[in-house]
């Protein structure tokens, strides 16, 4: 076993310097061979044992800086301590002993008194020289390594590079598919997983719990899902089932839809984090061997056929302590423990991201330091910070990206000076730096929280930036606190670079706030992009009616339209057009959009041409009532 091995070898590179130093010191004296054997063997059976124990709960990756080794000073610590009291306090009592007989002792008791003296100062001197090497390697050493990696300009440059950074010209980011915006917060997941837990009469709830925290965002079979496992509730559940029921999907893009809770036989989780003993998800891993790297960001994602994995990033630090890049990816069979290890770009498809968001973080914070400043610059010119932590995006519900704004380093800067867009499965990040501008932070928040429409002062969740009919957006999600979560409420949807509460198209659906949203972009004109421009471009076209249709939404009715010799399929209310309920295909309309959405698209003006109501109107004669006789 690899723990039993490691620990081995850390107890036997422990012993070894501990006994350089003990050898070392008083070499002309005879050497007492039993002594030190008794010595070695306790000590050695104390390292093996504290060895094993960090081995197997600590679980150190061998990489990096001396190979990774550096635990082994902390045994090596104890060991020396222990050595220097224990030694020193024996030989003062050896030479106490010896001054209290005098030259009147029998020759056996001053041979011992000597002896003890003598192996005395040997388990200092091994304690000494013990103690030596951890301040040198452990302070020193380690110490300098940091500075000579990341301290200085030159290195500052190289953590600065570490990214691989495109700069995109283009003043608009990628456009959103607005079929799978996440209308589901984490908190939203969590309330209603915690509904179906309850509800299976299985009395699932008193053996497993679902964390809140633990639901991940991932794209399953072309559609968006929060997925949780369910974990024990305490140990003692742990030890009496080998196996955890399932998990909990939830829809991240619909809160009306029911969450499911799979409990088939496939679904079981064997290994999770957290879990005692070898069933702990990243002990089994580095058990089985993959001890040469760092173990980071365990994810639990299902596969097409909904079968749960858990993804594992290796890592390999590239500036001494730090600088860690993917090397490995290890997908892990939740019910099986199968193992198996992909490079980055040979990973399935299925798998929505291996890039840890603190990795990303820490990427980007390096680059907003030092690629436009020098390491020492106190007065932060030219240095950004990223404005959020990474948030994971769906533009295209089959390719997620990690989205980061980045500020200024001023804590009072409320606006961006740029977008990122990283990878989720490799080292490679876009940067729009004509995205700068748009509203972020707390001013987004609050701009949700202020619209009048807010009456009930619903709280503010979920919000993320999407690039919707051509315009940086933000859209969040209105949500009404519980105990166990929190409950759908209202979407709202707000330009980002036009932050003012009476601009948030507030709405029960999204379909509705989208309408809201396209209609207010075309009467205000638009976002303006850094270049001045507008993003929305009004068409107007003349076509024949081919079908349309009313659909009764929320209070409001919205009728559906195709129009001959156009792509889309547009929608309209009655507020456009009174006609609207009398239009029957066939008929000639005159219709006016905006491009940059997806379908449909909201009309913002409609006529329908065949109907004329400014023709010549006939006059009705009235003829006086006669009066009556009398």
């Amino acid at each position: 076993m690899v723990v039993l091995l490691l620990a081995l070898v850390g107890a036997l590179i422990v012993m070894a310097l501990l006994s350089i130093g003990r050898l070392s010191f008083g070499r002309s004296k005879p050497f007492d061979v039993r002594n030190f054997i008794r010595w070695f063997i306790s000590l050695f059976i104390f390292n093996f044992i504290f060895c094993l124990l960090i081995v197997y709960f600590g679980m150190p990756a061998l990489t990096g800086p001396f190979w990774g080794w550096q635990w082994i000073l902390w045994p090596l610590l104890i060991s020396s301590v222990f050595c220097f009291f224990t030694f020193a306090g024996g030989a003062r009592t050896a030479m106490n002993i010896g001054i209290g007989l005098g030259t009147g002792q029998m020759p056996t008791q001053s041979g011992t008194t000597k002896e003890g003296a003598l192996a005395g100062r040997h388990g200092i001197a091994a304690g000494i020289f013990g103690l030596i090497v951890v301040v040198v390697i452990g302070i020193v050493a380690t110490f300098g390594i940091n500075i000579f990696t990341t301290w200085f300009d030159g290195n500052a440059k190289v953590l600065a590079a570490i990214p691989h950074i495109t700069v995109e010209s283009s003043p608009n980011l990628p456009p959103t598919d607005a079929r799978h915006i996440v209308l589901v917060s984490p908190s939203i997941a969590a309330y209603k997983g915690q509904q179906i837990l309850g509800s299976t009469g299985q009395n699932l709830g008193s053996a497993y719990q679902l964390d809140p925290n633990s639901y991940v965002l991932q794209s399953i079979n072309h559609h968006l899902y929060y997925v949780a496992p369910l974990s024990y509730n305490n140990p003692f559940v742990n030890l009496s089932n080998p196996m955890t029921p399932g998990f909990v999907m939830v829809d991240a893009e619909d809160p009306e839809q029911q969450p499911q809770l799979h409990t088939e036989t496939q679904s079981k989780i064997r290994y999770l984090p957290g879990a005692l003993f070898n069933q702990d998800l990243l002990r089994h891993v580095y058990m089985s061997g993959y001890t040469y790297g760092n173990l980071l960001d365990p994810t639990l994602e299902l596969d097409d056929s909904l079968h749960p994995y858990w993804t594992i990033s290796l890592m390999q630090p590239q500036r001494g302590y730090t600088g860690d890049q993917l090397s490995s990816v290890l997908l892990v069979d939740a019910h099986t423990g199968a193992i198996k290890q992909y490079r980055p770009q040979d990973v399935p498809s299925w798998v929505d991201r291996v890039m840890p968001a603190s990795t990303v973080s820490q990427y980007l914070s390096w680059w907003g330091l030092y690629n436009n400043a020098p390491w020492f610059n106190p007065s932060g010119l030219g240095q950004q910070a990223p404005a959020s932590a990474p948030q994971l995006l769906y533009n295209n519900v089959d390719d997620p990206v990690w989205l980061i704004p980045m500020s200024s380093a001023s804590n009072s800067d409320n606006s961006s000076t740029g977008v990122f867009l990283f990878d989720t499965h490799k080292n490679q990040a876009y940067f729009y730096p004509k995205a700068a501008g748009l509203g972020i932070g707390d001013n987004v928040t609050k701009t949700f929280s202020s619209t009048r429409a807010n009456i009930r002062n619903y709280d503010v969740s979920s919000v993320q930036l999407y690039q919707i009919y051509n315009v940086p957006t933000w859209v969040a999600i209105y949500t009404q606190s519980t105990n166990s979560g929190s409950i759908f409420q209202a979407v709202g949807i707000v330009d980002a670079r036009e932050l003012n509460g009476n601009n948030v198209q507030f709405e029960p659906n999204l379909s509705s706030a989208l309408n809201d949203y396209q209609q207010w972009l075309t009467q205000s004109g638009g976002s303006s992009t850094g270049s001045g421009t507008t993003t929305v471009k009004t068409v107007t076209a003349t076509g024949k009616v081919q079908r349309i249709s009313p659909v009764q939404q929320g209070t409001s009715t919205i009728y559906y339209l195709q129009v001959a010799g156009q792509p889309n399929i547009f929608t309209a209310n009655l507020s456009l057009s009174p006609k609207l309920p009398l239009v029957q295909a066939g008929d000639t309309v005159s219709i006016t959009y905006t491009t940059g959405g997806s379908t449909p698209i909201n009309l913002s003006s409609f006529d329908d041409t065949t109907i004329n109501l400014t023709g010549n109107a006939v006059t009705p004669t009235v003829t006086p009532t006669p009066s009556a006789k009398k």
